[in-house]
């Protein structure tokens, strides 16, 4: 069956017929299409006949009924089309967020994702492992992309494990595996579904996986044989940045399997994340790179105000605290507070816009100069709000909205410029969208004062977005390749956004450590003793050296001011 361009009928097992939409579309793969309607994932096969030729409507029908479990989204029944033949399967939707965000710093700073967390998520994790096992499945492909977690309550996250139809049961056997996760000494079998999942939670209670940090005698790109060689973390001469967290912070009978795994090639079933006791591993001092002073940057401590922490800062320079407080830099005076999980803050000539959802409702207020809050009324469907500089946009299904605030007797806000998108198929991070156009990848980038650019990219074509972020005629795209790797993709596009380079490096992990300032430029830290400052539209880069830059530096930025948070303050970084 080709991509649906028009409605469609098709008739799931059980639920009846329904009707999807090109704009139900979310993605697509190797073999077929995503779509969602309403609380269904409908999955149709672009080769019915290959449906078939898989007995899939068997497998199916066997994992709906041998899988039982609250986090396993399985199929649960087939899809097919107005003749009776079956085209596809269809499962619940969950939302959830990606793993490769839980893993980085910044995103578990935002969201107040914990140590506590951490071991909730993996614990329930273990659960799940285990009754797939007694069920007689074996996972094979649990890379951290084939898991989502429901944190809307950060104290008792939930985790969902996809892509279950590739799953093996009885007599469908599996093959495929992501590099990263593939157990390198093993066949396919129950310690190997463990080692898979001993890669992801590490990743989740560190930030980085088992086999990177810098080691002597390993490029970059050659996880696999480190894999192979047992050429872990947990060898003393492997270097790691700072942004990497403390690995005793691991529940210690789980350090002690980890090391084991990881380093001594036991395979045996992991201590659920819930036993405690002391860990027998001697976790050394981490090695970092060292570097000596240049002289030639300049540390301010801009703001700090003990017993709240500074949690995020806007380019408009208004801090959100921890306590919720909207601090107002320049005066240092509080204007309002938040509890949203998601804030945006603009400014404009007499005060501020800002925006935060709350239990999945977008609240919309004006704050002026004095204090004095106005609540606003949206008149559309949101399913994100985007930032770009002092701009703000709402998304649904069909389009992006630009939103323009105007002052009469009182603030109102306006529709502006619309433009017609694929919602569900689009991904929204730091000022640019990520979209699957049936296939095809864009970039949705706002630039100028009322400009959207829509640039496809095939460099993105069958990868995962992970993070991204825009500046002026610059978007950097984290992802993670076929292979697992973590890759920055940087788009320096010319002055109409039409025409673009691209570079690619990778990286350790998904954390993007990056400030685009307006003028042109970004400063980024990829690692502790280096300051990368790049002007991407003239291809010139600079490397500055010092000892006192670290990857535990987050880099923000006020107007075109390079800042960074560290230990609950902000900063300024600037040359000499």
């Amino acid at each position: 069956m080709s991509l649906i361009t028009r409605a469609t009928k098709v008739t799931l097992d059980d639920h009846g017929a329904l009707t999807l939409r090109p704009t139900d579309y979310i993605t697509q793969g190797g073999e077929g299409a995503i779509y969602r309607n309403g609380q269904y994932i409908i999955k149709l096969y672009l080769d019915a006949q290959k449906m078939q030729q898989d007995d899939m409507v068997k497998k199916v029908r066997l994992l709906a009924t041998s899988l039982k479990h609250s986090s396993i989204v399985a199929p649960q029944g087939i899809v097919s089309d107005t003749g009776g033949k079956p085209i596809g399967y269809y499962m619940p939707f969950v939302s959830g967020e990606a793993y490769p965000r839980i893993f980085t710093n910044d995103w578990r700073t935002q969201n107040n994702f914990n140590l506590q967390s951490t071991i909730c998520l993996t614990a329930k994790m273990h659960e799940v492992v285990a009754y797939a096992h007694d069920q007689k499945a074996l996972m094979v492909d649990a890379n951290e992309l084939n898991w989502i977690a429901d944190v809307s309550n950060a104290s008792d996250p939930v985790p969902y494990v996809i892509d279950v139809d590739s799953w093996q049961i009885e007599r469908f056997k599996a093959s495929v595996i992501m590099p990263s996760i593939r157990d390198w000494h093993s066949v396919i079998n129950e310690a190997s579904d463990w080692f898979a999942w001993g890669v992801v939670t590490f990743l989740l209670y560190t930030g980085i996986h088992p086999y990177r940090g810098k080691l002597d005698g390993y490029k970059p790109g050659e996880m696999e044989r480190r894999m192979k060689n047992n050429a872990s973390v947990f060898l003393p001469e492997v270097k790691l940045n700072k942004a990497v967290r403390d690995f005793r912070t691991i529940p210690g009978p789980l350090l002690d399997w980890y090391k084991a795994v990881f380093t001594d090639g036991e395979r045996s079933i992991p201590p659920s994340p819930l036993q405690v006791g002391q860990a027998r591993t001697a976790v050394g001092r981490i090695l970092r790179t060292v570097t000596t002073a240049t002289g030639g940057l300049i540390y301010e401590k801009l703001f700090e105000l003990l017993g709240d922490e500074v949690k995020s800062v806007w380019p408009c320079g208004i801090m959100r605290m921890n306590s919720g407080s909207l601090i107002n830099l320049s005066t240092k005076r509080e204007i309002g507070q938040v509890s949203g999980s998601r804030v945006a803050v603009t400014s404009h000539n007499s005060g501020w816009l800002v925006v935060e959802e709350i239990g999945g409702d977008w609240h919309w207020r004006n704050i002026d100069q004095k204090g004095l809050e106005t609540k606003l009324s949206v008149p559309l469907e949101i399913n994100s709000v985007v930032r770009s500089n002092e701009r703000l946009f709402v998304a649904n299904d069909t389009e992006l909205v630009e939103m323009s605030l105007h002052q009469f007797s009182k603030p109102v806000l306006t529709i502006g410029k619309r433009w017609q998108i694929l919602g569900k198929s689009t991904k929204w991070f730091q000022g640019v969208g990520v979209s699957d156009i049936m296939g095809a990848m864009h970039l949705i980038a706002p630039y100028g004062d009322d400009a959207v650019a829509m640039v496809r990219t095939p460099e993105l074509d069958g990868i995962k977005a992970i993070n991204a972020i825009a500046g002026n005629r610059f978007v950097e795209v984290i992802t993670i390749n076929p292979k697992g790797e973590y890759e920055a993709k940087s788009f320096s596009f010319d002055s109409d956004w039409r025409k673009y380079d691209c570079s690619v490096r990778i990286f350790d992990g998904p954390e993007q450590n990056l400030s685009a300032l307006p003028k042109g430029v970004t400063a980024s830290i990829a690692q502790d003793g280096e300051l990368v400052i790049t002007v991407p539209s003239r291809g010139e880069q600079k490397i500055v050296s010092d000892k006192d830059l670290a990857t535990d530096m987050r880099l923000t930025r006020i107007g075109n001011q390079v800042t960074y948070l560290k230990d609950g303050a902000l900063w300024s970084l600037r040359m000499q």
